[in-house]
């Protein structure tokens, strides 16, 4: 809730990105290597199942879920763990 409070007054950010996510593609891969690249940042908040709806003058993000996050979750953290030259340990945030 407060993630998408913050997504909602600041946008997405070097530290927080939001993905409709139905899957594990090349764009959540390039948002975990950004996170880890980054100088001192100490990694980021990627939100699955949070999509941006337009309005007027700024964009809305929702939570919209996801249709099976126990896979989608097995598939991030096994892309984390093989896809980088140093395996990616995701941390799942309460």
């Amino acid at each position: 809730e407060i993630l998408i409070s913050q997504l909602n007054s600041l946008d997405e950010s070097v530290r927080i990105e939001a993905k409709s996510a139905s899957e594990i593609g090349k764009s959540i891969m390039e948002t975990v290597a950004a996170f880890s690249n980054e100088p001192e940042l100490d990694g980021g908040y990627l939100l699955f199942g949070v999509t941006a709806h337009p309005t007027l003058f700024e964009r809305e993000y929702r939570v919209e879920g996801l249709v099976n996050p126990e896979k989608l979750q097995s598939d991030f953290v096994t892309q984390c763990s093989g896809t980088f030259n140093i395996p990616i340990r995701p941390l799942e945030s309460p």
